[in-house]
């Protein structure tokens, strides 16, 4: 290369550009998840788990008022992984294709050539964008949804509030029909638990005291209750009512000293057939065998023999397969 050639550099790929827009999603979701946790330490749920419906409605109502500048930083934050989810998709056609509409500044003084410097498609732009430009379009659905939070989203970068009371349950929503219009091909509970391992609390995550997939288990409960039927289907590929089962390697890794499993609440595989359990969550198939379980009071019939443990083990309530007592 000659001294006086030049070159674009920090030109972005679709892969880093997924990436941060997937790490956002999961900050946004992490964030309105806890929102309800520290709600329910403070207040148990009674019968009735909804806040807004149990005994502490009145509570919930103050507390959410006083959450309204954490809400309008999620709404922030889920329009940022829009964006970027979206030139992402742009950027697998061409990452100068970000570039149109733009003019950028050029120099009669040799040097290389910044890509992070240089103006991009605007946010308004970016759906008809990914229409006209991917084979993959948007639905017509996705882009109102995306219309209307770009517009909270710039009501508060420039006037402090969105003129409008944010609803930890809706964000929630919006979030899962971001990620079944843009990641659909992924798995959301293996992405879930895969950037709970990338964030800066995951410092602290030595799998003896602490781990992502504690973290995750912990509020599985309120995972499954957040996410509606339909979406449910969508999302993980079954109905919300399919019978889950424990997956003992996912157990395993939540099993730290300052999570204990619940195994009624931290059910995370199904059976795909007779014989194959899948993990929603580790993504794996395990072989299994259907015998009654040994264990008194326990009614399950899927025993696994993977090697979990020095004999068999019970996908339903976890116990190990000796001779009941």
């Amino acid at each position: 290369m000659n001294a006086g050639s030049q070159m674009i550099v920090n030109v972005p790929t679709p892969q880093t550009l997924n990436d941060v827009a997937l790490r956002l999603y999961f900050s946004a979701w992490s964030s309105l998840i806890y929102v309800r946790v520290h709600f329910d330490e403070a207040f148990p749920p009674g019968e009735d788990s909804r806040p807004e419906k149990g005994g502490w409605a009145e509570e919930w109502s103050e507390y959410i008022e006083g959450c309204q500048p954490e809400l309008q930083a999620v709404c922030s934050v889920i329009q940022q992984s829009n964006e970027l989810a979206l030139k992402a998709r742009i950027c697998a056609v061409s990452p100068y294709l970000l570039l149109l509409n733009s003019t950028p500044k050029l120099s009669t003084v040799p040097g290389d050539i910044d890509f992070s410097e240089l103006r991009t498609i605007d946010a308004s732009d970016l759906p008809a964008s990914v229409n006209s430009l991917c084979k993959e379009t948007l639905s017509d659905e996705y882009i109102r949804s995306y219309n209307e939070i770009r517009s909270l989203r710039n009501k508060i970068a420039h006037l402090g509030h969105a003129g409008s009371k944010f609803e930890p349950e809706t964000l929630l929503e919006l979030l899962v029909d971001q990620y079944i219009e843009l990641w659909s091909e992924r798995a959301w509970l293996t992405d879930r638990v895969n950037f709970a391992s990338r964030t800066g609390l995951a410092f602290f995550q030595d799998g003896k005291y602490t781990s992502a997939a504690a973290e995750v288990m912990c509020e599985l409960p309120l995972i499954f209750t957040a996410i509606k039927k339909s979406a449910f289907k969508k999302l993980f590929g079954i109905e919300k009512t399919t019978r889950r089962y424990l997956c003992h390697a996912c157990v395993t890794d939540a099993s730290v000293r300052y999570h204990e499993v619940d195994p009624v609440r931290s059910r995370t595989a199904y059976l795909k057939d007779k014989f194959t359990l899948h993990c929603l969550m580790c993504g794996v198939d395990y072989s299994v065998v259907r015998e009654a379980c040994r264990s008194d009071g326990c009614t399950g019939n899927v025993i696994s023999r993977s090697g979990y443990a020095e004999c068999d083990v019970c996908h339903t309530c976890g116990s190990e397969q000796t001779e009941a007592s």
